[in-house]
Parts: C-alpha cells; sequence; structure tokens
C-alpha cells in the first residue's frame, strides 16, 4: 500500500527542533506510527503523559523481575525454558539449564535467538560448536538440531523465537556495510562431526505446533563433516557492535536495530555518551506513544536511563509497554542524566507488531505497581 503525501503543521508552542530546548513549562511527547519512523507529531503538553491518577483495564505498563522467574528446565534437563510473553509472530523465554541437554533439539516452530545474560557453555550444532559467554547472541535458523551444554553454574539466557526468518536490517543506505556491526565479526561454527563414543539411541526431540516428536538413532545425530551454503548458526556479542550515536541529539530507536523479523525487531542499546555538545538536548528518550508495537526492555547491566535510579528497574528486570498508552522517563530521569556524561546501561529491547501477552512465568515474577513507579 503506497504512503500517504507527508504534511507537516505546526500550531502553539512548539520546539524548533524536536529533543532539543523544549520550551519551558512543557513536556514533549512523540506521537507517531510505524516505530516511530512514520507519521509522527510532537505534542507539547503541560503535564508529563505518564502521571496517571490510577488505570482500569489491560492496558497498562507491565515490569517483571526476571531473576524471580522458576525457569522449567534449571530444575529438569528436559523440561524447556519458561516462556513470559508471546503472540502468533514471537515467544520471549528465559532458560537457566544447569545440565546439558540430554536430547538434541530441533524447533520445526520458529527460528531462534539467545542472548547470554550469564553463564557459558556450547551450543553443539550441525554446523559445529560454538561456545558462548556474556552478552552472546546465538541464532540458530529454524530446524537446526543442536543441544545445549553450560559449563557454569550461573546460567542465564533470554531465548526469543520468531516464527519468519529473522535476519540483519539493511543499514547500507546510510551506515555502509560495517556498521553497527561488521559482517566479518560474525562466528560461525566449524563442522566437527560429534562422537561421544557411547553406544545406544541419541534422541531428536522435535517441536512443531507446539508438539514434541523424538526421533531416535544408533548414532550422533551432529556427524556433519562438512557444510556449504547461506544458511546456517552463527554468534556476535554485544561488544562487536559500534553504535550510532549524536553528539547533540539523542538518536532514535530504529538506529539500534541488531535483528529483525517479519512483526519482530531486535535492538540492543550499548554504553554511549551523552549529547554534551548542546545543553538544550535531553539525554533521555522521551515520551512517546507508540502505537503500532508492544515493546519489551531487558536490562542486561545498569539502570534503564529513562527510570529514576530510585525505581529499581536495574539488571534483570524486564519492563513491557503495550501499543497504545504512553511510556517514557521518569521526571527524574531528565534531572539525574544532565548530572552524568554517559549512560552506561546494556538493553536487549524487543518490539512486536500485534499485542503481546502474559503467560504465567511473567505472572508469577510480576511487580505489581510498575503502573505507578512512573509517578512515584
Amino acid at each position: 500500500m503506497p504512503r500517504r503525501e507527508i504534511l507537516t503543521f505546526s500550531k502553539g508552542l512548539v520546539a524548533k527542533q524536536a529533543r532539543v530546548d523544549v520550551p519551558e513549562g512543557t513536556w514533549e511527547e512523540e506521537f507517531g506510527r510505524e516505530g516511530l519512523v512514520g507519521h509522527e507529531t510532537m505534542l507539547y503538553r503541560t503535564h508529563p503523559p505518564t502521571e496517571w491518577l490510577r488505570i482500569e483495564g489491560p492496558l497498562r505498563p507491565r515490569a517483571a523481575d526476571c531473576y524471580q522467574v522458576r525457569a522449567d528446565d534449571e530444575a529438569d534437563p528436559r523440561q524447556d525454558a519458561s516462556r513470559l510473553l508471546f503472540n502468533q509472530d514471537v515467544a520471549v523465554s528465559i532458560s537457566r539449564r544447569q545440565k546439558p541437554m540430554p536430547y538434541y533439539a530441533r524447533n520445526a516452530d520458529a527460528d531462534e535467538v539467545y542472548f547470554v545474560h550469564r553463564g557459558e557453555g556450547v551450543f553443539e550444532t550441525e554446523f559445529g560448536p560454538l561456545n558462548y559467554k556474556l552478552g552472546d547472541y546465538i541464532v540458530l535458523p529454524r530446524g537446526t538440531t543442536y543441544r545445549v551444554c553450560p559449563s557454569s553454574r550461573d546460567q542465564f539466557l533470554m531465548l526469543i523465537e520468531t516464527r519468519a526468518e529473522v535476519g540483519f536490517p539493511d543499514p547500507t543506505m546510510v551506515l555502509g556495510n560495517h556498521m553497527p556491526i561488521d559482517r566479518g565479526l560474525i562466528e560461525v561454527p566449524e563442522p566437527q562431526a560429534f562422537d561421544p563414543g557411547v553406544k545406544g539411541e541419541y534422541e531428536v526431540r522435535i517441536k512443531s505446533e507446539g508438539e514434541y516428536t523424538s526421533v531416535f538413532y544408533p548414532f550422533c545425530p551432529l556427524d556433519v563433516v562438512g557444510w556449504q551454503g547461506t544458511l546456517t548458526a552463527f554468534k556476535f556479542n554485544v561488544e562487536d557492535l559500534r553504535q550510532v550515536h549524536s553528539h547533540r541529539i539523542h538518536v532514535p530507536v530504529p538506529a539500534y536495530c541488531t535483528l529483525v523479523a517479519e512483526g519482530v525487531a531486535i535492538c540492543t542499546f550499548t554504553p554511549i555518551p551523552f549529547q554534551l555538545e548542546d545543553p538544550k538536548a535531553q539525554r533521555v528518550p522521551g515520551y512517546h506513544r507508540n502505537v503500532d508495537y508492544d515493546e519489551l526492555v531487558f536490562t542486561h547491566a545498569g539502570i534503564l536511563m529513562s527510570r529514576s535510579r530510585e525505581s529499581g528497574i536495574g539488571t534483570g528486570k524486564l519492563t513491557w509497554s503495550p501499543q497504545g498508552i504512553d511510556h517514557g522517563p521518569h521526571r527524574k530521569a531528565f534531572e539525574q542524566s544532565m548530572q552524568m556524561e554517559r549512560m552506561e546501561a546494556t538493553i536487549v529491547m524487543v518490539e512486536t507488531s500485534r499485542r503481546l501477552r502474559a503467560d504465567r512465568s511473567f505472572e508469577e515474577a510480576e511487580l505489581k505497581d510498575y503502573a505507578y513507579s512512573f509517578t512515584k
């Protein structure tokens, strides 16, 4: 469908430049479409739009302490990761696996993206082994046969399953081939036919339409000695990302996009300097009403820059802002950011075009009063 012609209008008290020199006594809110890169209007309000008295109904900001999630695979190695949130396009889960999978997994429903918040180990795949460590993204194409083998006790992996094929966004029109990640830093596995030397059965556990089928072999199914093609498991680390930032204005979310699939975008925020060369520039993301996407934000390290230090929304917390309702910084975040030179947090964000639903694991770890932390 062709996009409508963009017509720009301006009425009343406004800033000449969005996110810079907001008129005194006003609060800027971005009302936009398509992840805030489509049609948009900046609204200048006399009160922050998140300072509500109460919310009645299901549409409210929510959050969970993921450290309180009782991952099913932690106690029983045959179990799966515990699902937190899901829709038709994506599912987000937590894995705290302590022991190697006693089977080989194959997900015929979705591509899988693992993010390593804590822990070390190896993904044994039919393409070859991929060692993992803190800050790694491991990407497994739909249908890959693999086994997760932890080598440390403190394991915490976020699993993002996408129904559509996941890949990198195309930044070449603006940024060239080396930002935000140089493709030369992506690690693919060397084939290594596994021969554990154990006689007996080897189980391949296939997930399809949410149901499981087990296929048993008299040999290890990771017996590949070579591969050639465009479909493979791969990994990269958050330290490999060269993020876009500006010394004069807050850079919008799409610049931080790391991986995409239909209906899903995975973004990564890493420590960057604030906009020190323009004292009138806002240093934290402003209030926004992103009506086309649900937004999940997982804090891998540091403190979410849009929340006050007193909010407690730090490492291990997951916030969920559903499409249609306002979200943005606490009043104190504006003041606190002006006393800082850098944003020190590392954050994984997932945006979805369909509304998400909460699963039991999210609800059990939910921070019940989070919606009112914007005003406290």
